[in-house]
């Protein structure tokens, strides 16, 4: 039998908190037995594999990522989570889902627009390869709304700053209404999705984003590696006295694809 690696399987992204989030989409998806759909930017393939079990053994759910590695990941995980006959793993960019027109019921894009220069063009494939009245649910974050208690604020406000160029739009949330509208969608609701810690713990998202924001900023915007190194010892001293906190702000949309053409064709 092969062993699954749990890095595979339990990513620092399946914390309690963020299984929360896609528990969230699941809910304002309702997923129906026998759908078909479409996760974009499928990563580890968590998301798309709980979507199969929703959609039972005649429904099939697509997952594309980029990454080849990552479509690896999410066959592991089908196989351990028993939905392989439901599932179907394709690399792919976003803008170019291998899939023909009006194949979906729903699509999910889980933090996915916010990395891609061109939102347009990710939302105009979803609507092509969504069934008229099809249901779209983007969650993306708003990376102002990032606050992680240190003891020296401004240097963590430079770091902060600096980890935004990570992301093509980090700020997305806000214009995501007129962007979906513009591209032939009814937003149907808009909840924002806070993750707050006030612990650093394996149960908790934070934490583990410590290093992973320390490596990404250190040379960037003139923070050196000291910098990034020391900022990150400053936050995780907060526990050590009780003081621990994060906060972030993520932005779940649903939206439906109208029953007609962009151009008002039936």
């Amino acid at each position: 039998m092969t062993t699954v690696s749990p890095a595979l399987l339990d990513p620092a992204r399946s914390t309690p908190d963020v299984s929360e989030q896609r528990a969230r989409i699941r809910s304002i998806i309702a997923p129906r037995t026998g759908e078909r759909g479409l996760d974009i930017g499928c990563g580890f393939g968590i998301l798309a594999c709980e979507l199969a079990r929703d959609v039972g053994p005649t429904g099939r759910i697509m997952g594309v990522d980029a990454v080849p590695d990552m479509i690896i990941a999410c066959e592991e995980r089908a196989r351990h989570d028993a939905v392989t006959g439901r599932t179907e793993f394709r690399q792919a960019d976003p803008e170019a889902v291998p899939a023909a027109s009006g194949t979906f019921d729903f699509v999910t894009a889980m933090q996915v627009y916010e990395y891609m220069a061109d939102v347009e063009r990710g939302l105009a494939e979803a609507y092509r390869v969504l069934k008229p009245g099809g249901r779209l649910a983007v969650l993306d974050t708003d990376w102002e709304s990032c606050v992680w208690h240190a003891g020296d604020r401004e240097r963590t406000g430079r770091v902060l700053k600096a980890w935004e160029q990570r992301f093509a739009h980090p700020h997305l949330p806000a214009h995501l209404p007129e962007l979906l509208r513009r591209n032939g969608f009814a937003v149907r609701t808009v909840t924002m999705i806070p993750i707050v810690n006030v612990e650093m713990s394996e149960q908790t998202y934070s934490p583990g984003m410590i290093d992973v924001v320390a490596r990404f900023v250190a040379s960037r915007a003139g923070i050196t590696e000291d910098d990034a190194a020391r900022w990150a010892e400053d936050v995780r001293s907060q526990a050590a006295r009780g003081e621990y906190f994060f906060s972030l702000s993520r932005y779940l949309f649903l939206a439906d694809r109208a029953r007609t053409s962009r151009g008002g064709a039936a």
